[in-house]
């Protein structure tokens, strides 16, 4: 691991000291301010300094898509394996490079959306596409920006916003499984003030996701945001935002007697979530200081029934004050160097509820507060070259403070070759049920608990050729993870369970390949393959896989406009490679890890415009009807036909 740590710092600080005495100061080649990246810094960055992975989905992209799900979308992300426990609606995991799931930051419009109440993990589940503008997902440590969560990437939504018009677009779909989906969304544009809302509802009969039985696990799901946004002065915009989700998805229960494995049953849960946003942004791009203030709030509610009677409940609250300032700096033209600063307080309370048993009483109200100091450094010192040196310390009330930092780089040999390299440590503070159990009756804490830490490196080679029309993007990552945090450890001298980090690493490498072309007005292609090795150790000392992180997932997206683009067809090739899963033999009470077989899925979508604002849209979903699963047990949806009409009207 020492060996390892020190090639890839003395990778980072030979490509400094090549680039410090190959170029010279070009001021004119300052930090620009158009393609700015939101999420890769504590300010913007242009998306051409940044070196970390990156990866942007458009609207354009989502509509040629049509999915309706965010996870469906984040499929062909490069190093992300998604888990879904049967059809539209039900639990879904996002692991990113061989990462746990609860690793990966999600934000909406820079605001954390980790659910405290559901193990920190995002509810990919109750996740819809609706009225989201752009998706920013950076994949390697973050937590030198973001804290918490960010150990293997950010994923950030960003919803519509800052119209300069006044219009209203809708969308209406059916199809396969008794699907019924529809949309609305508007914006309105006055001389110094902008309103943009939407409301979205999705309901399906769904599948059956388990191998044996008929019964159906549906889904329904309302989603309603709304953005105001108003001037003060020229360089002063205040904003309010909000956005709230009422779901509810139906699954199935595990058969603990006979064969360990999903069997019909009528289990259902109820959830919602608020997301609730006050800013006070200050900048322009003719001044050298920057900030923001915001107060944020996150509150979720999940319900969980059987046979019609409720059983148990997770509620969460977050509270958090951050503001975020920035100070450029170079000649009097340009700005080549930024100063950036974070300061954030985040409140979070925990709530169990339950009927008590056997197992003990479930009911319990858990807290805890951090304040977190963040500062960073971005320069554009000469021509083609960005650097980025950040630290942070998280102080947390109740368990030890995490101290990250980050240190990337990027030079553009030339107009069509560009290297890149960071390397930086992230944490993920122990969740809830890790250090209070399920049931305080049955788990005893531990106080000497310490945050999940990891340290990991990449380096990266960005080509382009026939006038930036086509792009190869090649990437090789390496992070190891410390102090994993095992929460079902028996202690053998009280009979009950408790929480402990292990002593040993896991380790994760791999390289990913990204190929865009576009071939001529309307075509254009888009492929990525992944290898990811990530192993842990057993009981035993020995190296194994981590299960759900198959070594090998390749993607395809091509995309054609036809008919003076009237008409658009897209398609959509997704293979995961064979990986391991959990299996609990009832019949031998003994934990083994079975394989699940390598899968093909083709997705299909066309749109049609009728007239200059209403298209025809129809989509095949496993177009080939491929037989797989992505969870031991539970069965993913077959072929399914969509049909549906889009329009959007000026006003």
């Amino acid at each position: 691991m020492v060996t390892t740590n020190f090639k890839a710092i003395a990778v980072m600080v030979s490509s400094l000291l090549f680039t410090t005495f190959s170029s010279q100061l070009a001021a004119e080649d300052a930090l620009q301010l158009d393609d700015m990246l939101v999420t890769a810094g504590l300010q913007p960055i242009s998306i051409n300094d940044v070196a970390s992975s990156v990866t942007i989905i458009t609207r354009e992209e989502i509509e040629q898509r049509q999915v309706k799900y965010l996870s469906d979308l984040l499929r062909d992300v490069p190093g992300f394996a998604v888990s879904q426990a049967g059809g539209p609606g039900t639990q879904t995991q996002i692991r990113v490079r061989g990462a746990e799931a609860n690793q990966l930051l999600v934000l909406i419009d820079g605001v954390r959306a980790n659910d405290p109440a559901s193990s920190d993990e995002f509810p990919y589940q109750y996740a819809l596409t609706a009225n989201i503008e752009r998706i920013e997902i950076i994949r390697g440590p973050q937590s030198a920006t973001w804290g918490s969560d960010a150990m293997a990437g950010v994923i950030n939504i960003i919803r519509k916003k800052d119209v300069d018009s006044r219009y209203l677009s809708g969308n209406l779909e059916a199809g396969s499984f008794s699907t019924f989906s529809a949309g609305v969304d508007g914006g309105y544009s006055g001389e110094s003030f902008r309103v943009t809302g939407g409301l979205a509802y999705f309901d399906s009969a769904g599948t059956n996701i388990s191998r044996q039985g008929n019964e159906k696990d549906g889904a329904r799901n309302t989603t309603a945001n709304l953005d105001v946004e108003f001037d003060a002065t020229d360089a002063l915009v205040l904003r309010l935002s909000g956005q709230a989700v009422d779901a509810t998805s139906e699954y199935d229960n595990i058969d603990f007697i006979g064969t360990g494995l999903p069997v019909d049953a009528d289990r259902v849960t109820e959830s919602q979530q608020s997301y609730l946003t006050a800013e006070a942004r200050y900048g322009s791009s003719q001044r050298p200081v920057s900030g923001s203030f915001m107060i944020n709030r996150l509150d979720s509610d999940n319900d969980n029934y059987s046979d019609g009677l409720w059983t148990s409940s997770t509620a969460a609250e977050t509270l958090e004050v951050r503001l975020r300032g920035g100070w450029g700096f170079g000649n009097d033209d340009v700005k080549i160097h930024r100063i950036n600063f974070a300061l954030e307080r985040r409140n979070v309370d925990f709530s169990q509820r339950g009927i008590p048993s056997f197992f003990g009483d479930p009911n319990q109200d858990q807290s805890y507060d951090v304040n977190g100091y963040a500062l960073e450094y971005v320069g554009k010192p000469f021509t083609d070259f960005s650097w980025t040196l950040s630290g942070r310390l998280d102080d947390y009330s109740d368990f030890d403070n995490a101290k990250t930092w980050r240190l990337a780089g990027s030079y553009r040999l030339s107009p069509q070759l560009r290297l890149r390299s960071s390397i930086g440590t992230g944490f993920k503070a122990p969740t809830f049920t890790e250090r209070y159990g399920f049931f305080e009756d049955f788990f005893i804490g531990n106080p000497d608990l310490k945050p999940e830490s990891s340290q990991g490196w990449e380096i990266g080679v960005d080509t382009s050729w026939l006038e930036n029309r086509n792009s190869l993007k090649l990437t090789y990552f390496n992070q190891d993870l410390r102090d994993e945090i095992n929460g079902f450890v028996f202690d053998p001298d009280t009979f009950l369970f408790t929480a402990k980090n292990r002593d040993t690493d896991s380790k994760r490498q791999g390289i990913e390949a990204v190929f865009d072309a576009r071939l001529g007005e309307s075509w254009s292609l888009g492929a990525s393959y992944t290898y990811t090795d990530a192993t842990e150790k057993d009981a035993a000392g020995q190296s194994v896989r981590e299960v759900r992180r198959p070594k090998h997932m390749a993607s395809l997206v091509a995309n054609y406009y036809f008919a003076a683009a009237r008409g658009n067809l897209n398609l959509n090739l997704n293979y995961r490679g064979k990986q391991l899963d959990n299996f609990f033999s009832p019949l031998t009470f003994t934990l083994d890890r079975v394989e699940i077989p390598a899968y093909t899925v083709v997705d299909l979508a066309g749109s049609w415009r009728l007239t200059q604002a209403l298209d025809l849209t129809a989509r095949v979903s496993n177009l080939l009807d491929e037989k797989y699963e992505e969870i031991l047990g539970f069965v993913r949806p077959g072929r399914a036909f969509y049909a549906g009409l889009r329009g959007r009207f000026n006003l």
